[in-house]
C-alpha cells in the first residue's frame, strides 16, 4: 500500500525516498510510475494518518505544486485519482473544508475537462470520466458530473464484457474497476440525488457482474492470478472489496459466466480464462485474446499460458509485472518467454515495442472440447512465419492432467516451452525425463529435451525475485509433438 512515513518521506513500489520537510512534488529523476504514485494520494487513506496530517499534504501540494503543462501531477490520469481520493478523505473527515481546497478542487477538475484521454481509451478514460463524475456532484458543477456521467456510462457498456470481466483481461485493473463502480453505486445512493435509478441499476447490475468475476478468479486465499500487467498490493483485496459491496447491497452475480463439467472436473470460462478444479488441482488456462484490439497497452504474450495451484500453494505462477519504465526487464516481462506457453525460433505471440505498444499480434483459434480434451491454437508466430504454429491440447485426467503441444512449420524449427514455478516450490529431477514437486507431484515430460534452470518473478512493483524453471526444448522439422504429464505422486507409488 503506499505509505506516507512523515518528515518527506514516502514509500511506493517497495521504494522509499525522502523528499525533503518541505517536499519537493517535483520528484525530479524518480520513476515516472513513483511519482504518479506521489499525486494520486492513494497514501490518504492509510489508517494511521490523521486528518490535520493529511490536510497538511493536500495544502503543501496546492501551495507547491501549482498548474504547469509539463508537471507530472498536473496530467489527466493522476489528476483524476487525487480528485477521488482527496473527496473521499476530506468528507470522511466531517471537518469544515477549506476554501482554498475547494477552490484548488474546482481547479483541477476544470483542468481535467480540457484534458480527457479519449485518445488512450480503457482505464485511463475510465478514471477521468468517474473523476468528473465524482468531483462535479462534490463541487455542485452539474456540467462536470453530467460529463462524467457520459463517459462512465458508455464505458462501462464497451469495458466490461457479458460475463463481467473487464476487457483489458488485467485481474489487477479488474479490481480496481470493480471499486470504481463501487464507488459510484456509493456516490448514486448516498449523495445527492443528481442521477436516476436506471443508471443506479446498471452501476450495480455490472458491479455485481464484475464482483462474481473476480470472486471466481481468485484462489483460496484471495489473491488474483497474475495475469497481463498485475501485480499485488495495488488494487484492494478481493475480501475488502466483498465487505464494501455487502454495505452498498450488491452481490457477485455468476450467471453469465459459463460453466464447464468435463468428467469428474467442473470450473469455469472467465473470458477465455477456464478455470477448471478437481480435488487437490485448480488450473487456469489462457486461451483469451491479448485483450481489446484498440487498447492493448497492458498486454502481454501468454496465450495457451496454464497457471496450476496444488492444495491451495501455488505451483505455476504467471510473472507479474515490476515496472512500467521502458527496460529490458519491461520487455521480458511482457514477453512469451515469461509464461507458462510455447517459444518457437524465438518469437514473440505478438510484436511488443515500447512500454505499452503492441503491433501486429496473434489470436487464439480453434478452441474445441472433445470428450475430456480441450484444444485451441494460436496465430501469433504466422505474423511472423507462415505456417509457423502452435497447437496445445489439455487432457483432463482422473488423478492430474496432461499437456501436449503440437509445433508445426515448413523447414527446420527451434521449440521451447517454459514451466515457470512459485520461488517456494521444491523440484527433485528423476531418471527419464521425470521430476518431483514438493514431495506431492510427479510431473513426466516426453518428446523433448527437458531442463532445469531459473527465471525472474515479479510479484509486486520493484521487486524482483528468482523462481525455478522447467523448459522443454529441442528442434523439430515439419511438425512435432511433446508433452508434460502432472500427476499425484501417491498415483505412481
Amino acid at each position: 500500500m503506499p505509505t506516507y512515513l512523515g518528515n518527506g518521506r514516502f514509500l511506493f513500489l517497495n521504494r522509499e525516498e525522502d523528499l525533503g520537510a518541505e517536499i519537493d512534488w517535483q520528484a525530479g529523476g524518480l520513476p515516472h510510475l513513483w511519482q504518479y504514485n506521489l499525486h494520486y494520494f492513494d497514501y490518504l487513506n492509510q489508517p494511521d494518518l490523521d486528518y490535520d496530517a493529511g490536510l497538511a499534504l493536500i495544502s503543501s501540494w496546492i501551495n507547491q505544486h501549482p498548474p504547469k503543462a509539463t508537471a507530472v501531477g498536473w496530467e489527466p490520469y493522476p489528476i483524476s485519482l487525487r480528485l477521488i481520493n482527496w473527496i473521499k478523505f476530506l468528507t470522511a473527515g466531517r471537518k469544515t473544508i477549506p476554501q482554498y481546497v475547494i477552490e484548488s478542487l474546482l481547479l483541477q477538475t476544470l483542468n481535467l475537462r480540457r484534458q480527457i484521454e479519449y485518445h488512450l481509451g480503457g482505464n485511463h478514460l475510465w478514471a477521468n470520466g468517474k473523476a468528473l463524475w465524482y468531483a462535479g456532484t462534490f463541487l455542485g458543477e452539474d456540467s462536470l458530473a453530467d460529463l462524467g456521467k457520459k463517459i462512465v456510462l458508455a464505458e462501462m457498456q464497451e469495458q466490461f464484457l457479458p460475463d463481467g470481466g473487464h476487457f483489458e483481461l488485467s485481474p489487477m485493473y479488474h479490481a480496481l474497476l470493480t471499486e470504481d463502480l463501487l464507488d459510484l453505486v456509493n456516490l448514486c445512493q448516498n449523495g445527492p440525488k443528481n442521477h436516476n435509478n436506471n443508471e443506479l441499476m446498471l452501476l450495480k447490475g455490472v458491479a455485481s457482474r464484475a464482483l462474481g468475476w473476480l470472486g471466481t478468479i481468485v484462489d483460496d486465499q484471495g489473491q488474483i492470478p497474475l495475469l497481463n500487467d498485475a501485480a499485488y498490493g495495488i488494487a484492494a483485496p478481493y475480501k475488502e472489496l466483498v465487505s464494501y459491496a455487502h454495505l452498498l447491497e450488491v452481490a457477485g452475480n455468476l450467471q453469465r459466466i459459463p460453466i464447464i463439467n468435463i468428467g469428474p472436473w467442473s470450473g469455469r470460462n472467465l473470458s477465455g480464462y477456464l478455470l477448471l478444479k478437481h480435488g487437490p488441482f485448480r488450473l487456469l488456462w489462457d486461451t483469451a485474446p491479448l485483450g481489446p484490439d484498440h487498447q492493448l497497452g497492458h498486454a502481454h504474450c501468454d496465450i495457451l499460458s496454464v497457471l496450476l495451484d496444488f492444495r491451495g500453494k501455488s505451483i505455476l505462477t504467471d510473472t507479474g509485472v515490476s515496472q512500467y519504465d521502458e527496460s529490458e526487464q519491461r520487455r521480458y516481462e511482457r514477453g512469451t518467454a515469461a509464461h507458462n506457453t510455447v517459444v518457437l525460433d524465438g518469437l514473440e505471440q505478438a510484436d511488443i515495442w515500447k512500454t505499452f505498444r503492441v503491433g501486429r499480434r496473434g489470436y487464439p483459434r480453434h478452441f474445441v472440447i472433445e470428450g475430456q480434451r480441450l484444444r485451441c491454437s494460436h496465430t501469433g508466430f504466422e505474423i511472423w512465419r507462415p505456417g509457423l504454429q502452435h497447437e496445445r491440447m489439455l487432457t483432463l485426467l482422473d488423478k492430474g492432467f496432461e499437456l501436449t503441444d503440437y509445433v508445426t512449420g515448413p523447414g527446420h524449427h527451434q521449440y521451447q516451452a517454459f514451466f515457470h514455478f512459485a520461488p517456494e516450490v521444491q523440484i527433485e529431477a528423476l531418471p527419464g525425463g521425470v521430476f518431483r514437486i514438493n514431495q506431492q507431484l510427479l510431473l513426466k515430460s516426453w518428446g523433448a529435451e527437458a531442463k532445469l534452470a531459473t527465471s525472474k518473478y515479479s510479484p509486486e512493483f520493484g521487486r524482483v525475485l528468482t523462481r525455478p524453471c522447467l523448459i522443454l526444448q529441442g528442434d523439430f522439422h515439419h511438425q512435432h509433438s511433446f508433452g508434460l504429464q502432472f500427476l499425484t505422486a501417491a498415483e505412481n507409488n
